[in-house]
């Protein structure tokens, strides 16, 4: 059965007296013609995406510069400002969709102005160069072409004359002065929340964070936001959303090496996954919902190929058997109480082995418990 299959009724046909005592198709028409109109949505127009884009001049009006004078925005251009070219450059969409900026050079220009930024020398230019083209280089001069490409590098500054270099690569990058890397090393959040996907916070709605409490660690605010965000979404019973959150704090509990707790944190999404938590559950659809639990095949309360990586992986730095990693887990998902359950904490973290070896035959056997156990339960809910 398909996900919308489940959300389907078949309609039994109506018929009258006389359909039913004649031949159906002594009454058929040979020359019907059908036409259906299906109405697609527009593709929002490109400036219906420009209105809804928050100008960078209305972000710093309430945003909070850096001790060095910097918004958000410039701040992340220091860190991208060693992929641009000092001209013909083509901006990423982000720039202005994401963060308000229709002018990036213009940023660039003023962040050299201001001292933060510079241009770069031969060494950054062939830095952005790929391996292939240091080679040819190299090669055309009768060079060795081995080596990493930090080597090869080194080796065409070392051995080739700088103005063929210079005629070879005439454009040049930007680079950083030691302001703007202190500039950016005090607000390294910016480049941080660019780049991770944290619930609904980007780089002004961390800058207010971030200096509302001016003594703590940028990534504890985002901690204690992740910690408040997964308990509202409890609360509100939005177990998908939840379990989103979740995902989020074991990612970062990984980037700091808590590799235990991480582990904690993967146990509640497995066994959301696996209980098809939703958002807003109502156990009056439960019928609809049922639809899509079983058989293992079929099933949408399955763990995904991405998680049970992750879970191997902590497996190994924590160097635990099997046995301590099914403790582990059925010891976190018995703390977690869900609407509900298709599989008892032991069985998730058995389905999590068995996931991992590719044990099919014996997930197969599990579901078809679980789904006796389920009508069992509710025995009027035909799946």
């Amino acid at each position: 059965m398909g996900l919308f299959d489940i959300f389907k009724r078949k309609k039994k046909p109506i018929q009258t007296d006389t359909q039913q005592n004649e031949n159906p198709s002594q009454h058929v028409p040979t020359n019907i013609s059908v036409s259906v109109n299906v109405s697609v949505p527009k593709p929002p127009t490109q400036a219906e995406l420009d209105a809804a884009v928050i100008l960078v001049e209305t972000r710093i009006k309430t945003a909070i510069a850096s001790k060095q004078g910097l918004f958000p925005h410039e701040i992340l251009v220091l860190d991208y400002a060693h992929t641009f070219y000092t001209d013909g450059n083509s901006f990423q969409g982000f720039w202005w969709y994401k963060h308000g900026v229709r002018d990036v050079q213009a940023v660039l220009s003023s962040l050299i102005k201001r001292g933060f930024l510079q241009i770069g020398d031969l060494r950054a230019v062939l830095d952005k160069q790929n391996a292939t083209n240091i080679k040819e280089v190299l090669k055309s001069h009768g060079i060795k072409t081995t080596g990493k490409k930090a080597e090869l590098v080194q080796r065409v500054l070392d051995e080739i004359p700088e103005s063929e270099l210079n005629e070879r690569f005439p454009r040049r990058t930007y680079s950083l002065t030691e302001a703007g890397q202190s500039a950016l090393d005090e607000a390294a959040y910016v480049p941080y929340i660019h780049r991770h996907g944290v619930e609904d916070l980007d780089i002004w709605s961390l800058n207010k964070l971030v200096h509302s409490q001016p003594y703590m660690r940028y990534r504890d605010k985002i901690w204690g936001y992740l910690n408040q965000r997964s308990i509202k979404h409890f609360s509100d019973r939005n177990f998908g959303l939840y379990r989103n959150c979740r995902l989020s704090m074991a990612q970062f509990l990984r980037e700091e090496k808590k590799t235990k707790d991480a582990l904690a944190m993967l146990a509640e999404v497995v066994f959301c996954d696996l209980s098809d938590a939703t958002n807003n559950y109502d156990p009056q659809f439960l019928e609809i919902y049922a639809g899509g639990f079983f058989p293992y095949e079929d099933s949408l309360a399955k763990i995904a190929p991405g998680m049970i990586s992750a879970i191997v992986e902590c497996q190994n730095e924590l160097e635990y058997s099997d046995d301590d990693l099914k403790s582990a887990l059925v010891e976190r998902m018995s703390k977690l109480r869900l609407p509900l359950q298709l599989f008892t904490a032991e069985e998730c973290a058995q389905i999590v082995i068995l996931e991992r070896d590719q044990n099919i035959k014996e997930l197969k056997n599990l579901y078809n418990k679980a789904k006796r156990v389920f009508e069992k339960k509710y025995p009027n809910i035909k799946i």
